[in-house]
């Protein structure tokens, strides 16, 4: 039987053989969009010099540009810090204001402590990733001091495996560690390797430690202490069935959102795979901008033999026997090359702004045209290209953030920082509403047709009154509120406004009641004046006025 170690080995072995198709492509993405990202080294001393050098060949910086404002966009759209982007909900709690007043005290303690950590740049960063290379990991560690701390993962520094669900539900990840740091974590644990490291006073050599997380094949959830998420890590130079640390986790650590996928495949395709030719091709038309630029400014010239010029500007070269007509250009650039070679360099980053979404999110800044940039021209532009965005928006919904909120909101109750959950709430399932900007404006897209349907109706019923009854005010009403984005707590309950309007009507009748009361005690003194007057011959003169 294998061992924990063998068996995380043979899977990584399996892992490993499954992400080599995209590691070029990858590699290549990084080099002209982001030459800060990316792992393929073995080791992490020669990061800095491979950044270096790709900083060096990059000739036109436009794509570093568009991934960053996707990156900017994605994160101030969907995770904002300073603005709300999801809430806590639980079916069949309208009428209960505890709570309500227990989901708001959650989100707001939940707000303030991903505020204390480094969540939000993790978050930030993986935008990047998903944009750049289709995947983004990120795993999500409790802290002792921090409460939490989130550990953004580039690309080439894990591997994925997914679940019969078609989820990423599997992450390894290769954890370059100073040698002090594995000592600090892993104590005497650590291989003969490391402790010899540390004995010479070695503490700042990288060494490589990997990390498993994967779901446990022992979970048994009615034993004390079973975890259905198991930790392992373990040193790739140590014993072969030995391991630096087995432990779990409550819910899933981690998160590795694809941007979108094709059939089965593992990792995602991205923006960032379908821009790069327009990538490549940018830089090759910069490369000939600048040589066209080169041979205008400074053309290759044809001169006498044992002449030799300085071409530099205000230097004085003498030579005898020499006239102008023996120095002279054998071929000029045509200047129309130089606007010619720009167009198509337009060409690319236009087509780079479109497939990246950064026209999308730029789409005030870039808008062409002198025609008025109303509110409502901007908003018909974003609702027809966020429809583009708008699978993507939900596999992040569904891939991280929600995996966020569960791990956050864990981590949380654990370490006692929720208030206590009222005896109404304690067999209710918790669910997550998105609410930030992207998503909002994703479901405004089909505002106006409320909107529309209103006013028609509005306008139908001048003529035909009972056209107001083919229209459910109260379902138009919520499902206006919920596009918008409006409070939960802002809209009362169908059931507790038809209460209001029974109310409403039941005082509008005693109104109308206490308004005949005079009239009917008036007519009431009349009817016995006439009762009581005798008309002599023994009747009143009220049987006289009534018909026999």
């Amino acid at each position: 039987m294998q061992s924990i170690r063998q068996r995380c080995d043979t899977r990584l072995s399996s892992m490993k053989l499954i992400r080599t198709d995209y590691e070029t492509e990858w590699d290549q993405i990084a080099r002209f969009a982001q030459p800060a990202r990316s792992r393929f080294l073995g080791s992490d001393k020669n990061k800095g010099t491979k950044r270096r050098v790709a900083n060096s060949r990059l000739l036109d910086p436009h794509g570093i540009e568009a991934f960053r404002t996707l990156t900017n966009g994605m994160t101030s759209g969907l995770s904002s810090a300073s603005r709300p982007w999801f809430t806590l909900t639980i079916n069949e709690l309208a009428d209960d204001d505890i709570a309500h007043k227990w989901l708001s005290d959650c989100e707001r303690a939940m707000y303030y402590f991903m505020a204390q950590t480094n969540l939000y740049g993790a978050l930030k960063s993986g935008y990047a990733e998903m944009g750049l290379f289709g995947t983004e990991a990120c795993v999500l560690v409790d802290h002792r001091t921090a409460g939490a701390v989130a550990h953004a993962l580039t690309a080439g520094e894990y591997w994925i495996a997914m679940s019969d669900a078609a989820v990423p539900d599997t992450l390894y990840r290769r954890c370059p560690m100073s040698v002090r740091e594995a000592v600090g974590s892993f104590g005497n644990n650590v291989s003969q390797h490391i402790r010899n490291l540390y004995d010479r006073s070695d503490y700042d050599k990288p060494v490589d430690v990997y990390h498993a997380i994967e779901p446990s094949s022992d979970f048994n959830p009615e034993q004390f202490g079973s975890k259905p998420w198991r930790s392992v890590y373990w040193d790739d130079q140590d014993d072969k069935d030995k391991v630096l640390r087995v432990a779990g986790y409550e819910e899933q650590p981690f998160w590795a959102p694809r941007w979108d996928i094709i059939g089965g495949d593992t990792y995602g395709v991205s923006p960032g795979m379908e821009s790069l030719p327009a990538l490549r091709e940018l830089q090759m038309q910069a490369k000939r901008r600048n040589e066209a630029i080169d041979q205008m400014v400074k053309p290759e010239i044809a001169t006498p033999a044992g002449l030799k010029l300085t071409r530099e500007a205000g230097r004085t070269v003498s030579s005898n026997g020499v006239d102008k007509d023996q120095v002279f250009v054998p071929y000029q650039i045509p200047y129309q090359a130089v606007d010619a070679i720009g167009q198509e360099i337009e060409k690319c980053r236009m087509q780079i702004d479109g497939l990246s979404f950064a026209d999308l999110f730029n789409a005030i800044t870039n808008m062409r045209g002198i025609q008025p940039r109303n509110v409502e021209e901007i908003a018909s532009r974003n609702e027809e290209k966020l429809t583009q965005l708008g699978p993507v928006i939900e596999r992040v919904s569904n891939e991280k953030l929600e995996v966020v909120i569960d791990r956050v909101f864990g981590i949380m109750s654990r370490g006692g920082l929720l208030p206590p959950v009222p005896e109404s709430l304690s067999d209710q399932p918790i669910k997550v509403e998105f609410v930030s900007i992207l998503t909002q404006m994703q479901r405004m897209v089909g505002i106006g047709q409320i909107e529309r349907t209103a006013a028609f109706v509005g306008n139908l019923m001048a003529a035909f009154p009972d056209a107001g009854d083919k229209l459910n005010v109260d379902e138009m009403i919520d499902e206006y509120g919920y596009r918008a984005g409006a409070p939960a707590k802002m809209l009362v309950s169908t059931e507790k406004a038809g209460e209001a309007r029974a109310e409403r009507a039941k005082q509008a009748q005693m109104a109308q009641a206490a308004a005949m009361a005079p009239a009917v005690q008036q007519g009431a003194d009349a009817a016995r004046l006439l009762s009581e007057t005798d008309m002599g011959n023994g009747q009143s003169l009220l049987n006289q006025m009534l018909p026999a």
